[in-house]
């Protein structure tokens, strides 16, 4: 009995031992696997649908290496391997026929020795930029112009940038002589600008820069916009000037476009008559659209309001009424109108008028 339980122990050791040489076999007769060393790093430096990628590979056996990506790896590109040093960097662009639409892609690398075999897979993450991105830019806000006419300055007050993605602004505008200048400012140097030698006239033009990325190797554009410049004038100030009447000697017409505000710098008419008016010779066409003025006595804004007033220009050979109120003002006082072109206006009143200061302006928008 012992010995028929020994010989069908042995039978099936001998079974088991068949089926493990039939393995073997069958693994002898496929040959064995040879893999070679995969890319030991990736970088990518994306760009405007193209993508720069450095790479490095330290095996000297690797010759080629095919990049896949795409659904299912359906997308391909084969690069050989140059002859380089094992440290040393290599590139592979994708650009012009092999350029990249704008996302983001897995990349596959396999590199391949001169017989067929092949390496492990590495695996890299990059992505692509185009309009998309670009639609979303926004042009820095610019706060405020200041026009120097005297000096030929603009300076210009910038809001913070909208994004770290910023990297500068460039301003093109021309020079009083002529010249087309182009400046480039870092972001971070952006808070206020003075440009010099300006010719107002010509405008000035910006545009913000961008890139996705710090290793981009593309910089985006936001479309050109233009600055508004606004130039406001008192053009009545120290300009020539006549009354209809005037109390005394002490508070003559000329004192109410003097620049100075005080009780010893006003024009004041006399206590009679039903209007009373000031007249003042711009010395040129302007354009204007508001004024602003300046009454009382005792250095009191709010002393003898006036009850009502009206601002007139000169325009076609008669006198129109460019701004009107019948409301009692008591207080300085400001209002803008239509723009009205003139040489010549005049402010009048139907009650006792006592002005510090009038000043009209023309406001020019290059």
């Amino acid at each position: 009995m012992k010995n028929m339980i020994l010989m069908a122990s042995i039978s099936v050791c001998l079974m088991g031992c068949a089926k493990m040489n039939d393995k073997h076999d069958e693994f002898l007769a496929r040959g064995e696997t040879v893999y070679i060393g995969k890319v030991d790093s990736v970088q990518s430096f994306p760009g405007k649908e193209r993508l720069l990628m450095k790479y490095w590979i330290s095996d000297p056996r690797a010759k080629s290496i095919t990049i896949y990506w795409g659904v299912n790896d359906s997308q391909s590109r084969e690069i050989v391997v140059p002859v380089h040093e094992p440290s040393e960097e290599l590139q592979v662009l994708f650009d012009g026929a092999d350029a990249l639409a704008e996302g983001s892609y897995t990349f596959h690398w396999v590199s391949f020795d001169r017989h067929g075999n092949k390496s492990m897979v590495f695996e890299k993450i990059a992505a692509t930029y185009g309009a998309l991105y670009q639609e979303k830019l926004l042009n820095r806000r610019i706060l405020e112009t200041i026009p120097d006419d005297a000096a030929r300055q603009l300076t210009i007050r910038w809001a913070p940038g909208s994004s770290g993605e910023e990297v500068g602004i460039e301003l093109q505008y021309t020079t009083t002589g002529g010249e087309l200048k182009t400046n480039l400012y870092p972001s971070n140097l952006v808070t206020t600008l003075t440009l010099d030698d300006i010719d107002f006239t010509k405008g000035v033009t910006y545009r913000t820069l961008y890139i996705p990325e710090p290793a981009a190797i593309d910089t985006f554009y936001t479309e050109t916009a233009k600055a508004s410049i606004v130039k406001i004038t008192n053009v009545a100030r120290g300009k020539p000037i006549v009354s209809s009447d005037d109390l005394n000697a002490t508070y003559p017409a000329e004192k109410a476009v003097d620049g100075q505000l005080g009780d010893a710098s006003r024009w004041v008419s006399s206590a009679t008559g039903s209007e009373h008016w000031i007249e003042i010779d711009l010395q040129g066409e302007y354009s204007i659209n508001s004024y602003a003025f300046w009454n009382g006595s005792s250095n009191n804004y709010f002393n003898n309001p006036l009850a009502s007033f009206k601002l007139q220009a000169w325009v076609n050979d008669a006198w129109i009424d460019a701004h009107a109120s019948a409301v009692p003002n008591d207080g300085p006082f400001s209002a803008d109108f239509p723009p009205v072109t003139t040489s010549k206006v005049r402010f009048v009143s139907p009650s006792q008028t006592r002005i510090y200061e009038l000043e009209v302006y023309s406001k020019i928008v290059y």
